[in-house]
């Protein structure tokens, strides 16, 4: 990587350390490859953006893939520079980053209608949702770029639900996810959470939670009580971090890379054989 392209990251994450929210899809980051599919599963046109690890098309090897809720708000120069920069420091792999653009995103994010205390109702297409991305869209991404099968799936606020409930409705969707402010109040949930964590059997797999230490107080007790049953309770294979971001409000700037940091906690960058 050039000393400019470098410098062009360390501003890009700069900037984006300071806001919640990152970017709006006129600051995409450059170049992304943007993409569509007509799925059955949900009956309407879905787009996507891809964003490709710099020396992509000279290197030959293949990446890891995080498939990004929310990519209209997520998928930007911030957010993604926040990665490429991590990533060339060697705190974790290089990754192939998938947005996905919401439709209707009130209905995709919980398995059933909820009610709010206004009278206004999200949800009942989450698992029409899961099921798109795990038959449809990773099967095109994986197919069409060099992936090494590795996946992570990232939300944030609701999504951040919806990617906790994928964990537990088809594990084998991600190795890893990372939820960001995840709203885990959500009744269903709450109530069969213990049974969800001591029955899992989806295998080895990751949880980061990441929230901010001033987030909203419902986020904050419930994802922590999420972190305290699979501590206590999870089978072998499940493993859960939690990160409190000091200063932080809802759904923190840097969440995806701080998951990131935790679930690569360690990792070494593979050296290249000695010529």
């Amino acid at each position: 990587m050039s000393a400019a392209r470098l410098g062009v990251l360390v501003f890009l994450a700069t900037c984006w350390s300071g806001t919640a929210i990152c970017a709006e899809p006129a600051t995409l980051p450059l170049p992304v490859e943007a993409g569509a599919l007509e799925s059955s599963l949900l009956g309407e046109t879905r787009e996507y953006w891809v964003s490709l690890p710099d020396g992509y098309r000279e290197a030959g090897k293949r990446f890891p893939v995080i498939y990004m809720m929310d990519g209209e708000i997520n998928f930007n120069s911030g957010c993604i520079g926040g990665v490429r920069l991590a990533a060339r420091m060697e705190q974790m792999p290089d990754f192939i980053i998938v947005g996905i653009r919401n439709t209707d995103r009130g209905k995709d994010v919980y398995p059933e209608a909820v009610t709010y205390a206004d009278g206004s109702k999200e949800g009942g297409r989450a698992n029409q949702y899961l099921d798109f991305v795990r038959e449809e869209l990773i099967p095109k991404i994986e197919k069409t770029y060099r992936t090494d099968g590795y996946r992570v799936l990232y939300g944030t606020s609701n999504t951040g639900f919806t990617t906790v409930y994928a964990l537990f409705r088809s594990p084998a969707t991600a190795d890893a996810y990372i939820a960001a402010s995840a709203t885990l109040s959500i009744p269903s949930f709450r109530e069969k959470r213990e049974s969800l964590v001591r029955e899992f059997k989806g295998g080895k797999r990751k949880l980061s939670l990441v929230m901010g230490e001033n987030d909203f107080p419902t986020v904050i007790s419930q994802n922590g009580a999420l972190k305290e049953v699979i501590a206590t309770s999870a089978p072998a294979g499940l493993t859960c971090r939690l990160a409190v971001l000091r200063g932080a409000g809802h759904v923190p700037a840097n969440s995806l890379v701080e998951g990131l940091r935790d679930l690569f906690e360690g990792w070494k960058a593979p050296r290249e054989p000695a010529g």
